[in-house]
């Protein structure tokens, strides 16, 4: 009966791997499924015992017995259910826990290609809510072992009560089986649509939730809301479709029962009119069939349970899969700074998920250590794209990016990384207190240098005046910092750093002019002693670097200094008059 069921699903072998370090409560657990089947089973018998040698036979002598059985019975239970269930809660969230976490750590190391394709919901989605699914599928080893049991002690006690009236039973059993077979071809299916829907629904929350403001400002609630409704409307299709095998599958179960129930009354009713079963006998059988119908109802959920698993893990298997395109020299070289110069050389690129658009076309220029270079262009020329290289959040196409002469494929990428500071338009801060997410440019900082890093940056004044200085919480992406309060925090971040390369990315963009007068005083002070690449739209910055690089459509097409390239008057020419204009 439970072979067509259950026939289609194994353990995966990356779960076994996970269940091994556990094996011993599991098998403790396991164990201790013998024993409480047989204790579930055990009121069956009482029952016989209360009705012929107690209630017909009216024995009072033997009456005090009854309750003692009956209390002992379950204070036996009470010990074994107790560690048969709780071993198993142990594997469960210790599964549960590094699951999640080889998850995490995974989606971590992975190439930012992944995360510019996927939806960030969906991730969430799989990360977050698949692996309580497993949990839920683990949760069943021990009930697919117990129920069992429970149905073969109180069949084995219905046969030896009556063995003509147990045979009868046997008629439940193939329909039985073709329910089940039938229920577990579809709900894998809706289930697996049900989840993947999931995924879109909690995108569409991270997608609203992370751009309220934008969503408020342009007056486009009716908008976002007509999105969530809409998967919304088709996860509730899927989940009635489960719904709907689910609640005809119980009752099917519990009509195929009526028709066994009727015969039995029929059958053994007129065997205990005949003398040949006594009233407790017949109560007793009454009693044994209606409780194996519980284990045959638990497996059919159970059923649903491990479909649910098998989907959630075949989700995670995928995410566990991907690998990332940033590929590791076999000898890598451990980057200790910056001595001579950084050089790209001949760079293309495409970013993976379209490459036949390229980005950057032949870029070839040099900067040497302690110099500044700033990238000019229009929007879409490629200047973000060009300093994205130099981490390697993203790899070259074709050509190289030089180190001191080494390909940065051919480095370590913690210690590539290492020599990069970066301050951006769009700064990223922890929902954590004003001290931690300084202290993420250097984890070992004391707090005298996170202290001096903000001072440099000109933050100490406005962190002094928060509600819990330093240990204010500043909200999801500090949202509940300004404009230039969170720039100034970025700014002493890099400071804390120490790196010897630095990255400017419109790091003045968007700010009012005494903020932007406060970041600019604090940037000034960051580059010096420091080789920076600078994307910016403010004059004086560009005015006063060693190289200014023109972009257009992924070339440079003019590089000199302030002075030589407007004599040129091109492109540069151009955008400096504009510049002015705009000013």
């Amino acid at each position: 009966m439970a072979s067509s069921s259950f026939s289609q699903f194994k353990i995966p072998a990356r779960l076994l791997a996970y269940l091994k370090p556990f094996r011993w409560h599991l098998v403790g657990s396991a164990a201790l499924a013998f024993p409480l089947a047989a204790l579930r089973a055990s009121p069956v018998p009482l029952i016989k015992f209360l009705v012929d040698d107690l209630l017909v036979g009216k024995n009072s002598s033997k009456l005090y017995l009854f309750p003692l059985l009956f209390i002992g019975l379950y204070v036996v239970n009470f010990a074994v259910r107790f560690f048969h269930y709780y071993w198993l809660r142990i594997v469960i969230a210790r599964v549960n826990q590094r699951l999640k976490n080889d998850l995490y750590d995974h989606l971590m190391g992975l190439s930012a290609d992944y995360y510019t394709t996927q939806s960030t919901g969906g991730l969430i989605s799989r990360a977050g809510q698949d692996p309580n699914l497993v949990d839920q599928g683990v949760a069943c080893i021990n009930i697919v072992l117990r129920e069992p049991l429970t149905f073969l002690c109180l069949f084995g006690y219905a046969l030896n009560l009556n063995w003509k009236l147990t045979l009868v039973t046997f008629l439940v059993f193939p329909p039985l089986a073709w329910i089940f077979a039938a229920t577990s071809r579809n709900l894998k299916r809706y289930i697996a649509g049900m989840q993947e829907q999931n995924s879109r629904l909690f995108g569409v929350l991270q997608e609203s939730f992370t751009g309220f403001r934008v969503i408020q400002l342009f007056g486009l609630q009716d908008y976002s809301i007509g999105k969530f409704r809409e998967q919304s409307r088709i996860y509730t299709d899927y989940h009635l479709k489960m719904a709907a095998m689910e609640e005809l599958s119980h009752p099917a179960v519990e009509l195929l029962t009526s028709f066994v129930i009727a015969i039995v009354i029929y059958y053994g009713g007129a065997q205990v009119i005949s003398g040949q079963m006594t009233s407790g006998d017949l109560l007793a059988f009454f009693a044994a069939f209606a409780m194996m119908m519980h284990p045959i109802r638990t497996l059919n959920d159970v059923n649903i349970r491990l479909a649910q698993m098998s989907t959630a893990f075949e989700r995670i298997s995928e995410l566990f899969g991907w690998k990332s395109r940033l590929a590791a020299a076999p000898a890598a070289i451990e980057l200790k700074g910056l001595s001579r110069e950084l050089a790209f050389d001949d760079v293309h690129f495409s970013y993976p998920d379209a490459p036949e658009r390229p980005i950057l076309q032949g870029v070839s220029f040099k900067v040497p250590r302690g110099s500044r270079v700033a990238l000019v262009g229009e929007s879409g020329a490629g200047k973000s794209s060009l300093i994205s290289l130099l981490p390697r959040v993203f790899d070259v196409t074709s050509g190289r990016i030089l180190i001191d002469g080494h390909d940065l494929r051919e480095c370590e990428l913690e210690s590539l990384r290492r020599q990069f500071a970066v301050v951006s338009q769009d700064v990223f801060l922890f929902n954590d207190t004003v001290f931690e997410n300084i202290r993420c440019g250097n984890r070992d900082a004391t707090r005298e240098q996170v202290i001096e890093a903000a001072r440099q940056a000109n933050a100490l004044g406005f962190i002094e005046k928060l509600s819990s200085g330093w240990e204010t919480r500043i909200g999801d992406r500090g949202q509940k910092l300004s404009g230039g309060e969170r720039q100034r925090l970025s700014i002493a971040r890099a400071f804390l750093r120490k790196a010897p390369i630095l990255i400017l990315d419109e790091a003045t963009s968007n700010l009012d002019t005494a903020s932007e007068r406060a970041v600019q005083e604090a940037l000034d002070k960051l580059m010096q002693n420091r080789t920076s690449l600078v994307i910016a739209h403010r004059l004086s910055t560009i005015q006063g670097a060693d190289l200014i690089l023109v972009l257009k459509a992924g070339r440079i097409v003019e590089a000199g200094t302030h002075a030589e390239l407007l004599s040129g008057r091109g492109e540069y020419s151009r955008f400096h008059a504009a510049a002015q204009v705009g000013g």
